[in-house]
């Protein structure tokens, strides 16, 4: 059954472009937490508290890991409170040499009654 659809995004840059074509969403509680991360908190003028604050991380920091997982918790707690996702995990790993955060969410959809995961994901400097 197909409730939603969502854009196809390619792995290597994924970026939302006139050409993007259309495929079904397997869940979309995982698009509405790929839309959270791929958000800087306070960008989207309709819902200034949607998205994650990943202006305030800083790499170079002992505590960037924590910082990360606190970080995405917080921009995905919207979801958590409405009932769309619940048992969020969140593990993160930083690379100050590189510059590079890498994450990924793990959680129960809620509607779909099925773990999902949004894999592994990139952040440069």
């Amino acid at each position: 059954m197909t409730y939603a659809v969502t854009r196809s995004l390619p792995h290597a840059q994924p970026t939302l472009s006139a050409r993007g074509t259309w495929t079904r969403a397997t869940s979309p509680a995982l698009e509405q937490v790929l839309l959270v991360l791929r958000t800087q908190l306070g960008a989207c003028p309709a819902m200034p508290s949607l998205g994650v604050d990943w202006a305030r991380l800083d790499k170079l920091r002992t505590s960037a890991q924590a910082d990360a997982e606190t970080a995405i918790k917080a921009g995905l707690d919207f979801l958590v409170r409405a009932g769309t996702i619940r048992d969020l995990k969140v593990s993160a790993r930083v690379s100050a040499a590189r510059g590079t955060l890498t994450y990924a969410v793990d959680f129960f959809d809620v509607l779909l009654s099925t773990r999902q995961t949004t894999g592994t994901l990139t952040r440069g400097a």
